[in-house]
């Protein structure tokens, strides 16, 4: 039974760690539409590294950002942009024995009159009693701009009529017994 038990406690440890990161991902994408740049970047470990390639999109670009010094002015130049992220088939592999975690997603982002897209790729450490990111790569690999007549619907805040002012809902691990 003893076994048995202490493979139950470290698949429940591996699927505690997986909500952990993901709900940290979906943070990052509330914050990044959220414009709260703080909030963001501490979601990264002090050593984080982000690599945003082809950046600003369709320029072929890529630009590499090390700690929090260099991550913050990647995201504040974001400020104004009033985006909406969206990620779909999030995948996310936990290894308890290395307490890493890698993360993969598909992404489109709205913006004013336009659509781009790509993959973001992950890898995750707990760092302070959270599962924090190490290396995020943004690879944005399509796009278009619609031409319009019309205002977009994106001039209000991210939490202009949202609970929380639109922060995600905090996951809080379960401890104890």
């Amino acid at each position: 039974m003893t076994e048995e038990l202490q493979n139950l406690q470290a698949r429940i440890a591996r699927i505690e760690a997986k909500e952990a990161c993901l709900a940290t991902f979906h943070e990052y994408l509330h914050y990044l539409d959220g414009e709260m740049v703080d909030d963001l970047v501490d979601l990264f470990a002090p050593d984080a590294q982000v690599e945003a390639m082809n950046y600003p999109p369709g320029t072929g670009k890529d630009r590499i950002c090390r700690d929090h010094e260099e991550i913050r002015p990647l995201y504040a130049e974001h400020k104004g942009i009033l985006s909406r992220h969206h990620a779909a088939n999030v995948t996310i592999n936990v290894s308890l024995e290395e307490m890493v975690a890698d993360l993969s997603a598909y992404f489109i982002t709205a913006v004013n009159y336009g659509f781009s897209g790509g993959i973001y790729e992950a890898t995750f450490r707990p760092v302070d009693g959270k599962w924090r990111f190490t290396w995020l790569r943004i690879a944005s690999d399509w796009g278009w701009i619609i031409p319009q007549d019309y205002p977009p619907f994106l001039a209000d805040s991210l939490g202009a009529r949202a609970l929380r002012e639109g922060r995600p809902v905090p996951y809080e691990m379960l401890v104890g017994n």
